[in-house]
């Protein structure tokens, strides 16, 4: 009895990982036919006036809350992290971290970002951000990137959308080395036994003085660079809903978060939104260029950057108590697609890159090539996660469990 409700708990992060994976889907078709952002294969920008309109709210609200929703990844990931560290001890936990997170990430830089990155300059597709045009045949491309120490770092940082695994190691290496500090005895004798969620004013001030910080960050790496294959920009934010997601699984801040809170945030949440968009259309206007606020000494940057932290901190209470709440329970649909959601993660842009080119010289609105693909883009990945990877990986732990 006591593992059956065990396992209840955390089905809403489940849920909340379906939702995310799918967000992240989106996000990528979005950048596909909006133009802004940086992806594999973007199609010339729109011009017609619908279609601007409607990419420009997209891009705006998803620069908003971009930082909030991926953050919630990393609480997640945080969450979850300690209870695994204590149960296989750290030798254990860091091979189920380095099979799980590590090997995706260096089949992705190493055979999944040359290969799509060639497949479309190939296709006469002028390649996306700083990165070199492909010279020659794909192993002559390749091989150019052992070439030289400089061009072997640049290699081994484009990490595509598999930086979240990236980060995440760090923060798993942070953490590591956190558990290995605290079997001090006067490290340990300072940690309390008991923490209660701080109030909601000390909470907006931490929020706050993040912002600030994100902007000094972002003086330096804005928003849309990422060194070394790291959003340093975003990277602030990042930390603190990982920590989040450590402290809430060891003070069990999920279950003790109340409504008032939930809506206080809700209200904050609103309320930044609101005064960003007003102080956009008075002072900038939605047809200006918004790259302003992706970093440098500016009002507008130092503005975003707090609005977003607020929205992220509100972000914990409110999507995370309304799923835990109402969202606990889960029908066949939904536990399958949970269960290949990080599969259908890693493969996304495989699935996104080839259907999104079967489009290309068809004569649709961007808006309705995003209604046809976005949905299309899903049922595949779930299909081939489902019914491909999942079925591999459990007739390898099958085979595993008995050889053991």
């Amino acid at each position: 009895m006591n593992t059956e409700s065990k396992k209840q708990r955390f089905l809403f992060l489940d849920t909340i990982k379906v939702l995310f994976t799918i967000l992240v889907i989106f996000q990528h078709v979005r950048v596909t036919y909006g133009g802004s952002g940086v992806w594999y294969y973007i199609e010339a920008p729109p011009v017609d006036t619908f279609s601007l309109i409607f990419f420009i709210t997209l891009s705006s609200i998803g620069g908003l809350f971009q930082a909030s929703l991926m953050g919630l990844f990393f609480l997640m990931g945080g969450y979850f992290t300690p209870k695994s560290y204590d149960r296989k001890g750290v030798r254990s936990f860091w091979k189920e971290r380095l099979l799980r997170l590590g090997i995706p990430l260096l089949l992705y830089i190493f055979l999944v970002n040359p290969l799509l990155i060639y497949i479309i300059h190939s296709l006469g597709i002028p390649n996306y951000g700083s990165f070199l045009t492909p010279q020659g045949t794909f192993v002559d491309y390749y091989l150019s990137q052992f070439q030289s120490l400089e061009a072997f770092i640049r290699f081994l940082t484009r990490t595509g959308p598999m930086w979240f695994l990236y980060v995440l190691l760090i923060f798993t290496v942070v953490y590591t080395l956190w558990r290995q500090v605290t079997k001090i005895d006067s490290v340990q004798r300072r940690i309390p036994k008991e923490f209660s969620i701080p109030k909601y004013f000390y909470l907006l001030l931490f929020a706050i003085s993040l912002g600030f910080l994100t902007f000094l960050v972002r003086l330096f790496s804005p928003i849309d660079k990422f060194p070394l294959g790291i959003p340093f920009g975003f990277f602030t934010i990042y930390l603190m809903m990982f920590s989040v997601g450590v402290i809430a699984v060891r003070y069990n801040w999920i279950g003790k978060m109340t409504r008032h809170q939930v809506k206080v945030w809700a209200i904050t949440i609103l309320a930044a939104f609101i005064l960003l968009y007003l102080y956009v259309f008075l002072f900038l206007g939605f047809d200006s260029d918004l790259s302003v606020f992706l970093g440098g000494p500016t009002l507008h940057a130092l503005l975003f950057a707090v609005a977003e932290n607020v929205v992220a901190m509100g972000m914990i209470f409110v999507l995370l108590k309304i799923f835990y709440a109402k969202f606990n329970d889960q029908g066949k649909i939904l536990r399958n697609l949970s269960s290949s959601a990080f599969y259908m993660y890693l493969i996304h842009p495989l699935v996104l890159v080839p259907v999104s080119l079967g489009f290309a010289f068809i004569p649709l609105f961007p808006a309705i090539k995003l209604a046809i693909v976005f949905p299309l883009t899903v049922i595949l990945c779930y299909l081939i996660s489902h019914f491909v990877l999942e079925k591999i990986h459990l007739k390898k732990h099958t085979r595993v469990t008995q050889n053991s």
